[in-house]
Parts: structure tokens; C-alpha cells; sequence
């Protein structure tokens, strides 16, 4: 053999080698951020401003997983690092071959009302749960809790909660006759607001919170009218809102009242029941064939007279009231649709702003109350 053969053989050789190592690495590496991604923590980029003032459009969030247990996972014929297709094109990242039972590992403590959490939506019906869309919303009412909302304030057995979290901001009407500019709105810290177009309804609509409308129509009294919240009109059935049953004339701003799904709670099945609660017993129960009418239940070919919660439900709200969809629309989440709990901005950047302009530096490191 030549010894630039040989010397070709050995080059070949280290190459081989060489790639060798990079694959090792990058596929070990893969499967160390899965794990991590899977029993530790999350990363997640708030896509929507359902949660101002708590969360903004643009924030990095880190979520624990560990506050509430790690969730076993239930499709395993996933591509590491990927959630429902393959970056950069339109094939699914998984195959749903093999769907596992789903478990919870010990966790820190359980869900505690007011926390952000991070789930998976219950909407998602032809996706796996483990897979389906993430969302991030306040927990507002536990298992077992009463709730219900009169003229836009939450209630959850009977106290009225919304004024212990001063981010909540709702829809209110600015009745005014001057034009105010960009910058004073930028100044109060309110992101959205629009003239009104309305004859003889002269002001702006805003959005922001319960003491920053009192602080503007204190300051501004000369000059403000009035700063009142605009409620829905409750003069006839909305399908998008919970329980999407015309017997329940409810609106995002006059809501229920309605009584959380708990582990071990027994309801007696009738009209008004099956009416609030049989989507549950037949979507996210475990039951294998269910069949309701308006005033009966039948599981497994036998009339059912009582119904025995197995599973705990979550009613969430987002903090921007009047721009969330939660679960005044898409209904309770089931405990097993529980990613973890959102206590950290990483990161923020406004998207309409490029570069290093568009960071927000306040933001950094900042934490989720």
C-alpha cells in the first residue's frame, strides 16, 4: 500500500470517527433536554395577550413541572424535542400507535387557586393530551369551589377574588370629549385602546385594570366624564359560552353559578346535570361507552341514577378578562391535562420592534405572582 493510501485510509478513518462522536453527542443531547423537558422544567413563549398585565405578548416563560409532578408520558412514538409536527414543515413529529395510561409522579404540592399554570387544552379531541396545544391561564377556582361571575367580578364561594390580584385589567369605556395622545396612553401603561366611533358615545374603549381607571378618572377629572366597564348584554343565549346550552343564558360577565368538578363528588343525574357535567362523564372520564340523553346516562349499557367523579377539574380565567378565551368558553381542564406551573419570565421581546430594540430588560428574570 502507497503511504498516501494509507494516509487516506487514516484521514478517512478520523472523519468516520470524528462524525461518529457528533451524532453520539447530539443524540445523547437530545435525549438529556427531552428528559429534562419531560420530568424538570418547560420553556414557553406567550403567543397572545390573554394574560396582561401578568404576561405579555413576547415573554420567555419558565414552567416547573416539579411544583406539581411530571406527567408519565402518554405517546411515547415521538420525536425528541418536538411537540405535534417536525419544525419547518407540516409532518407530525409522532405516531399514535401506542397510547400509554397516563400518571402523575410526586410533586411539590398540588394546584393552589390563583397559580399560573401551563395545560393542555381540552378542545384538542383528535390529538393526544400529551400533545395538544399549551395554554396559560390563572387558576381561579379549585375542585369542590363554587364560582360564579356578577357584572365582570369573580366570585369563588361567595368571596369576590379578583381584587387580590391587581394585574387583572378588564374592557372599560373612557367617556371623555378630548383626543388624547399615543404617549399618554404609553404613559398609563395601557396598551390597547381605540376611539370610539359610536355618535353621541364620545371617548375611547381601554383596557386596564380596577385601580389604574380610578387613578385616571381621579387625576383627570376635568377632563374624564367617566370611566365605567362595558358589560356584555345578557338579553339572549350565547353558544360560545359554557355550558353552550340555551337553558343557561350565561355571559363571559354574568356566569353560573357553578359548582367545580372534585375526585369523589357525587352528582344525581338529571337534566340540570347532564346539562353542566355530561360532556365530563363522556370526553374526559375514562368511560368507554357513555351514551346521554337531556334527562338520562347510560355507561356500559346501564342506566346510571348518581354519577362518581374519578378525576379533579381546574376553572381558569385569563387575567385580560375581556380578550381570554378560558374556561368561561371551553369549560373546566381536567387535572390530567396539568403541564405545571408558569413562575418565571426568562426573557421578553416585542415582536413589532426588531433586534435588541425590541427586548425588554425590565422583564428579565422577573416573577410570576
Amino acid at each position: 500500500m502507497k503511504i498516501s493510501d494509507h494516509k487516506k485510509k487514516q484521514g478517512g478513518q478520523a472523519f468516520t470517527n470524528t462524525m461518529r462522536e457528533w451524532v453520539s453527542s447530539i443524540f445523547f443531547a437530545a435525549i438529556a433536554a427531552t428528559f429534562i423537558r419531560w420530568l424538570i422544567v418547560g420553556l414557553y413563549v406567550i403567543p397572545s395577550g390573554s394574560m396582561e398585565r401578568t404576561l405579555l405578548t413576547g415573554d420567555f416563560v419558565f414552567v416547573s413541572k416539579l411544583h406539581y409532578g411530571a406527567r408519565t408520558p402518554a405517546t411515547p412514538l415521538q420525536i425528541p424535542i418536538t411537540h405535534q409536527i417536525i419544525p419547518g414543515t407540516q409532518l407530525k413529529a409522532y405516531l399514535d400507535w401506542i397510547q400509554l395510561p397516563q400518571y402523575r409522579l410526586p410533586g411539590l404540592g398540588n394546584v393552589k387557586r390563583n397559580d399560573v399554570v401551563v395545560f393542555n387544552t381540552p378542545e384538542e379531541r383528535n390529538v393526544p393530551v400529551d400533545l395538544r396545544e399549551y395554554w396559560i391561564k390563572r387558576c381561579v377556582a379549585l375542585p369542590g369551589d363554587v364560582l360564579y361571575i356578577k357584572h365582570k367580578k369573580l366570585y369563588v364561594n361567595d368571596m369576590p377574588t379578583d381584587t387580590a390580584i391587581h394585574t387583572i385589567q378588564y374592557k372599560y369605556f373612557m367617556k371623555t370629549n378630548r383626543v388624547f395622545p399615543h404617549a399618554f396612553f404609553e404613559r398609563a401603561g395601557i396598551k390597547q385602546f381605540m376611539l370610539s366611533t359610536v355618535p353621541d358615545h364620545k371617548g375611547y374603549v381601554i383596557y386596564t385594570t380596577f385601580d389604574k381607571a380610578n387613578q385616571l378618572q381621579s387625576v383627570l377629572a376635568s377632563s374624564i366624564q367617566a370611566i365605567e366597564p362595558e358589560e356584555e348584554a345578557t338579553d339572549g343565549f350565547q353558544p360560545k359560552v359554557y355550558p353552550w346550552n340555551s337553558s343557561c343564558a350565561w355571559t363571559k360577565d354574568n356566569f353560573g353559578p357553578l359548582t367545580v368538578p372534585k375526585k369523589g363528588m357525587t352528582i344525581p343525574i338529571n337534566k340540570t346535570n347532564l346539562i353542566l357535567y355530561g360532556y365530563l362523564i363522556q370526553q374526559f372520564e375514562g368511560n368507554k361507552e357513555v351514551q346521554c340523553t337531556q334527562e338520562s346516562c347510560w355507561i356500559d349499557g346501564k342506566q346510571i341514577e348518581y354519577y362518581t367523579f374519578s378525576k379533579d377539574y381546574y376553572f381558569v380565567m385569563g387575567d385580560n378578562r375581556d380578550q381570554s378565551r378560558d374556561s368561561r368558553y371551553i369549560g373546566f381542564v381536567p387535572e390530567d391535562h396539568i403541564v405545571g406551573k408558569a413562575v418565571l419570565v426568562l426573557a421578553s421581546s416585542d415582536r413589532k420592534k426588531g433586534g435588541l430594540g425590541g427586548m425588554r430588560w425590565n422583564r428579565l428574570f422577573h416573577s410570576i405572582q
